[in-house]
């Protein structure tokens, strides 16, 4: 006791202590500590060190954030998207329709309510121009912004960029690009299901498959029918349909408003 007063006194406290109590036990931590409380409001546990550890927890858990957060800005960089993708939010969605209105509604929330501990998927069905991209993408950004890693790709041009793994052109391996998508919080296939050839399909299936009861979104302009049109679509569709919820965008191209032909 003597000796916390006296270092009280040598740091400048200038406060009174109006209560004191000596040989506390500290149910938490188990430390014996000695209790002060100053006039203006100020409470010390001397011995305690319950303020130590919820310190050491905090700094540790910032330390992960600013570690998730380098490691979701590395991820992301491998994503491919194109350029007028880039300004997007919800924010700038203007929808045509009440239809439409509601679709942005349900992304938004998608994206509020995102969690790694309730994993579920979308399926952005629609025809062309009506912001599918555009939503899907205001997902990501703020999914991303909670430091959640996330990854967007264009299928066709995913594709691509795994054949172009065979030739090292990219410095990146199939596995190494596959182990990625596998394994980001939320992964965004735009335009799937367009031109996709026999080798299209096997690596999407492969894709798809690794991405079963995680979180994921999907943009097509195909319709059940078309996704479903061949038995190998029709793995993949069984898959992408698990623990996932269809929405319809269906409406006037939101990018040719107010164009007169």
């Amino acid at each position: 006791m003597e000796a916390f007063q006296n270092l009280a006194k040598q740091a400048g406290f200038k406060n009174k202590i109006v209560k004191q109590e000596f040989g506390l036990k500290c149910n938490d931590c188990g430390r014996t500590y000695d209790y002060y409380e100053f006039d203006n409001g100020q409470v010390v546990k001397d011995g305690c060190d319950c303020d130590m550890i919820a310190l050491a927890k905090q700094s540790t858990e910032n330390y992960r954030k600013k570690q998730r957060k380098a490691k979701a800005e590395k991820i992301f960089k491998q994503s491919i998207i194109n350029d007028n993708l880039a300004q997007v939010t919800f924010d700038n969605y203007e929808p045509t329709s009440e239809k439409l209105n509601y679709a942005k509604g349900l992304c938004q929330r998608y994206a509020q309510n995102f969690t790694l501990d309730n994993k579920q998927s979308l399926l952005i069905q629609g025809s062309f121009g009506t912001g599918k991209s555009h939503l899907s993408m205001s997902i990501v950004k703020e999914v991303k912004a909670k430091g959640y890693t996330v990854l967007y790709m264009n299928v066709p041009q995913l594709i691509s960029t795994i054949k172009n793994t065979y030739n090292n052109r990219n410095g990146m391996t199939e596995q190494e690009l596959a182990q990625i998508i596998s394994d980001v919080d939320l992964m965004v296939f735009d335009d799937f299901g367009i031109n996709m050839n026999e080798f299209a399909t096997s690596k999407m299936f492969e894709l798809v498959e690794s991405r079963v009861g995680k979180h994921n979104i999907f943009t097509t302009n195909l319709d059940e029918k078309e996704m479903t049109r061949n038995k190998d679509m029709q793995r993949i569709f069984s898959r992408i349909m698990s623990n996932t919820t269809l929405i319809k965008m269906d409406g006037q191209d939101y990018r040719t408003r107010g164009l007169k032909f």
